[in-house]
């Protein structure tokens, strides 16, 4: 009776299983009762030793078998899931000391910080404030309402648990007019904001605490005269500049050389720009308008970026732009509109054109005669010329009738 009603129990385990598309492999009482079960991916079922177990915690394998991880192990770590489903215990002091990146083959690295974020004690910062960034990893900074140099430079000698900060702010602070050596007292960011201020001066090593950490770096929309363009080199990681909306009155373009720029803005300044921009193989825009340019040289910007897609020269006093300007690249726009060009030379044009570069043109003061003649042939370069582009006189080039330039 006992063989019967194991029998069938069999049975209905298997017309079951096969409900679920499952295998069903039979599996003693006495394996059953002294082990916990599971399905492995193809719907084999694998006894697991309850001693095993019970001090284990089981993960999922890519073939569907379950490893035991030693509980001391998992009790021990933080476990993270690898390409081929196994888990990997990483130690809790290495976790919390770090911050978890995906390697390309899927492993989970620390990548060592040294610290969770722990923002300074309130009172020691103010009028500072700490926060956190939305996902809890690393803390920002907001500094707009200090009063002065000599309070900024208490600020950053308070105790700083932690050392690395996620940015710091200090938009729209009337106070502060020098930015000195040294203020941050090696207080890093990986992000700098000090907009619509009364900014004057930023010394020398006056970030010299971000070298190595900081990205983006924004100082628009200040009164500054005075930046020490010679030590941007030494910001390795930068990828955003822009000092655009200040009174400075000179600007030396190779500073730029060789930096990760990817953004370049130094429009509306007044200044004069010394130099050429080369060497910039990330860049894909740049903002130079608004200044006082009479004249583009050859090779002013010769960037060697396959990803620049924007050049903008908008509202300066240009009159000429010589051969060999700018990059040659396919879809490049380059912004030369409220200019005071008189006329599109075909020996600087032509080449942008030809490799389908993009210009706007409007607001010149053009003289539409036989020197444009090369932007109705056959190949209809205008095509690639703003439809808002006029003659001096108000009509547009789309406008003017071909023939016209039948006897040039």
């Amino acid at each position: 009776l006992q063989a019967m009603k194991s029998h069938i129990l069999m049975l209905l385990y298997i017309v079951v299983a096969g409900q679920k598309n499952y295998h069903a492999d039979s599996i003693s009482s006495d394996v059953y009762n002294k082990s916990n079960v599971h399905v492995m991916q193809d719907g084999h079922q694998d006894p697991i030793s309850s001693v095993i177990y019970n001090q284990s915690k089981v993960h999922m394998m890519q073939d569907g078998h379950q490893d035991p991880i030693s509980s001391v192990i998992y009790n021990q770590s933080k476990v993270h899931i690898m390409q081929d489903g196994h888990q990997d215990p990483i130690s809790n002091v290495v976790y919390n000391q770090s911050k978890l990146h995906m390697m390309q083959d899927d492993h989970h690295q620390p990548e060592y910080y040294g610290y969770e974020p722990q923002c300074p004690e309130a009172e020691d910062i103010a009028p500072c404030f700490c926060n956190y960034t939305y996902d809890n990893t690393s803390m920002k900074l907001d500094c707009a309402a200090v009063e002065s140099e000599e309070q900024l430079k208490q600020i950053f000698k308070a105790d700083f648990p932690i050392k690395n900060f996620f940015s710091i702010t200090f938009e729209r602070n009337s106070k502060i007019k020098v930015l000195e050596a040294g203020v941050f007292n090696g207080i890093s960011f990986k992000i700098f904001y000090f907009a619509w201020t009364n900014l004057e001066v930023v010394e020398l090593q006056a970030l010299d605490c971000c070298y190595e950490t900081v990205t983006e770096i924004g100082l628009y929309e200040n009164k500054i005269t005075s930046f020490p363009f010679d030590e941007l080199f030494q910001f390795s990681k930068l990828h955003y500049f822009d000092i655009s909306r200040n009174n400075l009155t000179l600007i030396p373009a190779d500073a730029f050389n060789g930096l990760k720029l990817k953004t370049l803005d130094i429009r509306n300044n007044n200044e004069n720009i010394v130099g050429t921009f080369q060497d910039l193989p990330n860049l894909s825009y740049i903002r130079i308008c608004e200044n006082t340019m009479t004249t583009v040289p050859a090779n002013f910007i010769k960037t060697g970026s396959s990803d620049l897609y924007w050049i903008d020269l908008y509202g300066n006093n240009i009159v000429s732009v010589e051969p060999g300007a700018f990059d040659i690249v396919n879809g490049l726009d380059i912004d030369m509109r409220h200019n005071s060009l008189s006329t599109l030379e075909e020996a600087t044009w032509r080449p942008y054109l030809e490799a389908g570069g993009e210009l706007e043109a409007s607001n010149n003061p053009l003289i539409c005669g036989c020197d444009l003649a090369w932007l109705y042939g056959e190949d209809r370069l205008l095509k690639h010329v703003s439809e808002y582009t006029t003659c001096a006189d108000g009509q547009y080039l789309y406008d003017l009738d071909p023939s016209i330039f039948d006897p040039c």
